[in-house]
């Protein structure tokens, strides 16, 4: 095996990407027996990478495998030209033609009529292989219909497009299957929008931290591409420090010991903590995108943070009732944190912010509630 590349933060392929092999092996049982999957998990745990490696599978036993992501699209003009621009080395797509609207295999020209979208899906499904077994992967589903909730606030134009991947998932004899994922829970947007009914035709396949050996594996693989000298106890160290054990974190804090380590190549516990330290710093910029998404929460931003806050305070957790009582200081309408703690409870909960614990919330990851302590409190 070629040594592994430590690549933080980044969608990893190939030889970089490492363990999952049971959650692989069930995935791929799932989309042989006609299954479509949404990636379950919080974020950073690695739904991207995971996706790919099903493409990579896919293409390995002759399926067609096609990877979409719609992250930079802002309008049903960006999806439809991403989706093409994927397909667009097929033959079959030659039978694609309407007014206004060219396709070569050299580039996509798009131009066309607003009033013209619903006729381009209804082509783009007819032209789909739906007698070849194909994997189309959609990657950052909710943050595109995010865009266009905020580029146009009728609700119509996405319940459109969520119906029309439905009716494409659900083509008589069809050969496509799918994978959708998202930084942002999918199923909490559909929720909060009315639109569960759009997905409930989808299998959801969770993932979660490594498990098993394979935490171990993976800081024995990244210190060998390195050289170092990593003794068990220390990767115990490491992996108790940082409890949930997902690859990216186990990535970040080997960057940092990396960072640190003298000549002689050995990891002490001294640098460990140290190196724990430098990721969690306020100065740190690896967990700024943890903040940013909170933007998203829109008028819920505020009541986030406070909650964020008191149990990055608090190691143990705060109940509900605590929770409530928290934000009432300042709603001063318990009927409306009701609701508040509702949506953002959710919300965290699915993103990976925080988790329940002896019937207390807590911070899933003590890393991320190290920083944020670091970067508000302190």
């Amino acid at each position: 095996m070629d040594n592994i590349i430590n690549k933080v933060g980044s969608v990893v392929e190939g030889n970089n990407f490492f363990g999952r092999k049971k959650e692989l092996k069930r995935a791929w049982e799932l989309i042989e027996d006609g299954n479509s999957l949404i990636l379950a998990a919080p974020r950073r745990v690695g739904k991207s990478s995971f996706a790919k490696k099903m493409i990579e599978i896919a293409q390995s036993k002759n399926w067609k495998g096609f990877y979409i992501d719609l992250e930079k699209s802002k309008t049903e003009t960006n999806f439809i030209k991403q989706f093409l621009i994927q397909l667009k080395g097929e033959s079959w797509l030659d039978k694609f033609s309407l007014e206004n609207f060219k396709v070569s295999v050299s580039e996509i020209d798009i131009s066309f009529d607003i009033k013209k979208q619903s006729d381009i899906y209804q082509k783009i499904d007819k032209v789909l292989p739906h007698n070849e077994d194909t994997l189309i992967v959609i990657d950052e589903l909710t943050v595109f219909l995010n865009n266009l909730r905020d580029e146009n606030s009728n609700i119509e134009n996405i319940a459109f497009f969520l119906n029309w991947l439905r009716g494409l998932r659900q083509t008589s004899g069809t050969k496509i299957r799918w994978i959708f994922c998202s930084s942002i829970s999918i199923e909490s947007f559909a929720n909060s929008h009315s639109l569960s009914y759009t997905l409930n035709d989808i299998t959801s396949f969770p993932i979660d931290e490594l498990k098993g050996n394979e935490p171990n594996m993976l800081l024995q693989a990244l210190a060998q591409s390195k050289q170092l000298d990593f003794q068990e106890e220390t990767i115990q160290y490491v992996l108790e420090k940082l409890s949930w054990k997902l690859p990216y974190f186990i990535q970040l804090l080997f960057k940092e010991i990396v960072d640190l380590i003298d000549e002689e190549k050995e990891i002490t516990t001294e640098i460990i903590d140290k190196a724990y330290h430098n990721s969690t710093s306020k100065s740190s910029i690896h967990f700024n995108t943890w903040f940013e998404r909170l933007n998203e929460y829109a008028d819920d931003k505020q009541h986030a943070l406070v909650i964020l806050k008191e149990l990055s305070k608090i190691k143990a957790g705060k109940s509900r009732t605590s929770l409530h009582t928290l934000l009432y200081k300042s709603v001063n309408d318990a009927d409306k944190v009701d609701d508040i703690l509702n949506r953002l409870l959710l919300k965290l909960e699915n993103e990976g912010y925080v988790m329940m614990s002896e019937k207390k919330y807590v911070f899933r990851s003590p890393f991320l509630r190290d920083f944020w302590y670091n970067r508000f409190i302190i």
